[in-house]
């Protein structure tokens, strides 16, 4: 599927292809690089959160969501999205 340039079918058909090419891209190759077999080759945390939040950043402007008041930044949205889990990490 990816390998033939395929995104669209591993978006969530919910989504009704409303949604910004390129910033889903950009997150299936952050995704893909944190589960790369080699360590050195991951990205950091702080690494994926940049990523992720250039992702929505697009999106935001792509929907012009980004216009919510004229003082707050997409930066600021993503940042006050909780992004916590009442479950912590596994055990492997």
């Amino acid at each position: 599927m990816l390998g033939n340039g395929d995104i669209r079918s591993i978006v969530d058909q919910r989504l009704q292809e409303d949604f910004e090419t390129n910033s889903v891209w950009k997150a299936v190759e952050t995704a893909m690089a944190c589960v790369s077999p080699k360590s050195n080759k991951r990205p950091n945390t702080s690494q994926v959160v940049t990523e992720l939040k250039e992702c929505l950043t697009a999106e935001l402007a792509r929907t012009n969501q980004s216009r919510l008041t004229d003082s707050t930044s997409s930066t600021e949205i993503f940042s006050s999205t909780n992004l916590t889990s009442e479950h912590g990490p596994l055990a492997r």
